[in-house]
């Protein structure tokens, strides 16, 4: 993934929220999440390990989101106490 790539990401992501919408990655290879990592710009999106969880979150409200994980792996304390 080049800055590029990026660059076309954030472009996505910010035409995405001007219509109340959102962009959701999937299926990201390890080498383009770390690049996600380094550059910071794996905090605007949320991860998901498939096609299918990333689509399906799209029909969990927000706060079931941030209460009980995004998908992304993290090791979140509600999203552990909640499984």
């Amino acid at each position: 993934m080049d800055r590029f790539a990026i660059h076309m990401l954030l472009c996505c992501l910010e035409e995405a929220m001007k219509r109340d919408g959102d962009v959701k990655l999937a299926a990201v290879s390890p080498s383009a999440r770390k690049v996600l990592e380094m550059t910071g710009v794996v905090q605007l999106f949320e991860i998901y390990d498939s096609e299918t969880e990333a689509v399906n979150s799209f029909f969990r409200p927000h706060f079931e989101r941030v209460l009980y994980g995004s998908g992304d792996g993290g090791s979140d304390e509600l999203s552990e106490s909640a499984a």
